[in-house]
């Protein structure tokens, strides 16, 4: 290569090495179309993951439509927050079944441990709280918390009903998700559908009960997956129920240390009893049981029955109908009622009444007195029924009616050791006061000057209006009594005892007014009555003392 060439190679290489000059405007349009791009992608990215295209925060609040701490919650919520700054609530009633399944979704989705047993349950970011208490811990936290949802295409429904929300509070009803499959495994027996392989589960429930709304919704699930599964379901708090549970703990050798075990699951060869028993797991626990496993299959007896009522102390049902027999005579001579019936005749008398109307008004008095007091008892025995359904709260009522009942029994020996000292009815302080008794004397006057056909209503009415002033005083006796009658639940029985109260409650007046219509006048009771206080305020106490022992026995039973 000659001279001049190998100069001609190095210049050339030289020229290649120069620097390129830079053009502004070049520059310019490569960057913004470098920002464009940015942009771009960020936008694609928020239309293709729906977690991310609001930043809107929410919780997921999942209840029943009755859960009263739902609606707690739900009510405070827009006090706590604004819309435009606050999270939503959104509100999944577990009665539509997509949103009770998205709940079980999420729970194998997060892990929280041990599944919560009862509602409400709670959303926040990428935690399900189970705890009412540890959710209001956290309400300085939930604003930022409610921001860090997961991406979990689970939750694309709720994070778009979230994003339209136009309100801080969203009742929500979620699309159709996927949940427990009836798919058998390589080890199980082939499905069966013939009466003789059916699988059995046994349910022990109870009223009140905040866990037995969720286990009630596993064991729906799992009758969608085992169409022939027979349940057999038994309220604690019932004497069928006492029966087939005390089964249930001698086929499992449970202790009987009277725990609640409600709700509690059963199969042949096992049971779930203080924790939710999940649709799957159930399901796996029943592959392979029989029909013929079952020991809750065989119908209770006369005996069991007669044997349970021994031990929950109905024993003192016997001794029960005495006292209510008592407990209505004693109510009936309560100087809060017998000065009332006193009066009725009495001021018929001085109004010269003939006996024919005398009897009208008497009896229809004394029908109108046990009408009212039927009344008040059927539903004051509803009440009770529906507090008792809880088994604890039962006992705890019980307990509660025998301290009442003590402390009466002394109030009334003190009332009694008054009168017998000054020998003054107006000492006693368990009784209607002054004010009380003149009301109902004016209620007497004015609808007992009625002549003719309108005696007969009006003495009802009157009946009716002075038992609801006299309820005060005489509802000392009532209220316990009725928690004795219904011991076992409103029954027939129950209904008969309550009759048989009311008719002994009146029966001192039904013959004060006989009395009256044979022409022997009120003085005689009215002077009996005074001088024999005492005597009826120290049966008052014997009879709350009786009363206690009895509510006593129940609560301990």
């Amino acid at each position: 290569m000659s001279v001049s060439a190998v100069q001609s190679f190095l210049a050339k290489g030289e020229r290649r090495r120069m620097p390129v000059r830079s053009n502004p405007t070049s520059f310019c349009v490569c960057f913004f179309l470098l920002l464009g791009l940015l942009f771009a992608g960020t936008v694609l990215a928020q239309i293709s993951s729906p977690a991310a295209a609001s930043s809107r925060g929410f919780v997921a609040l999942f209840g029943t439509e009755d859960c009263d701490d739902c609606a707690a919650v739900k009510k405070q919520w827009p006090e706590a927050y604004e819309l435009a700054e606050g999270p939503v609530l959104l509100f999944l009633p577990i009665e539509h079944a997509p949103n009770y399944a998205l709940l079980n979704r999420l729970e194998d989705a997060l892990q929280p441990g041990k599944k919560a047993a009862s509602f409400p349950i709670f959303l926040i970011g990428d935690k399900l709280i189970g705890d009412l208490d540890a959710f209001y811990d956290m309400a300085d936290e939930l604003p930022a918390l409610s921001q860090k949802h997961p991406a979990l295409p689970l939750l694309d429904e709720l994070v778009s009903a979230a994003a339209k929300a136009d309100r801080l509070v969203i009742e929500l009803r979620v699309q159709a998700v996927k949940t427990l499959e009836a798919a058998p495994s390589a080890d199980a027996p082939p499905p069966d559908d013939s009466a003789e392989h059916s699988p059995q589960l046994l349910y022990f429930y109870q009223k009140g009960c905040a866990k037995c709304s969720r286990q009630e919704k596993e064991l729906a699930i799992l009758r969608d997956v085992l169409p022939a599964l027979q349940l057999a379901g038994y309220d604690v708090a019932t004497l069928d129920g006492q029966i087939i549970l005390r089964r249930a703990k001698e086929y499992f050798g449970i202790a009987d240390d009277n725990k609640n075990l409600a709700p509690m699951i059963c199969w042949p060869r096992g049971y779930i009893s203080g924790r939710l028993a999940s649709a799957s797991e159930l399901q796996a626990a029943l592959a392979g049981s029989t029909q013929d496993d079952a020991f809750w299959s065989t119908p209770i007896s006369d005996a069991e029955r007669r044997s349970e009522r021994l031990q929950q102390g109905s024993l003192l049902k016997s001794f029960t109908v005495g006292v209510v027999i008592m407990a209505g005579l004693i109510d009936g001579f309560n100087p809060c009622a017998f000065a009332t019936s006193v009066f009725l005749i009495g001021y018929l008398l001085y109004l010269k009444r003939r006996p024919r109307e005398i009897a009208v008004v008497g009896f229809s008095f004394c029908a109108g007195v046990f009408l009212a007091y039927v009344l008040f008892g059927l539903g004051l025995s509803f009440l009770l029924d529906f507090i008792s359904g809880m088994l604890w709260l039962k006992k705890a009522i019980y307990g509660f009616f025998a301290l009442v009942a003590l402390i009466l029994a002394v109030g009334h020996l003190r009332d009694a050791l008054r009168v017998r000292r000054s020998g003054k009815p107006s000492d006693m302080t368990l009784g209607l006061s002054n004010d009380t008794h003149r009301k109902i004397h004016d209620r007497i006057k004015s609808l007992t000057e009625h002549r003719s056909w309108l005696m007969l209503p009006a003495a009802i009415v009157l009946g009716v209006v002075v038992s609801s002033m006299e309820l005060a005083c005489t509802g000392q006796i009532y209220l316990p009594t009725l928690a004795a009658i219904n011991a076992e639940g409103i029954n027939l029985q129950a209904f008969l005892l309550l009759i048989l109260y009311n008719f002994c409650f009146i029966l001192p007046l039904v013959v004060i007014t006989g009395m009256a219509v044979v022409g022997i006048g009120t003085k005689a009771a009215a002077a009996w009555g005074r001088k024999h206080v005492g005597t009826t305020k120290i049966a008052m106490a014997a009879l709350f003392i009786a009363i206690a022992v009895v509510m006593g026995a129940l609560a301990f039973a």
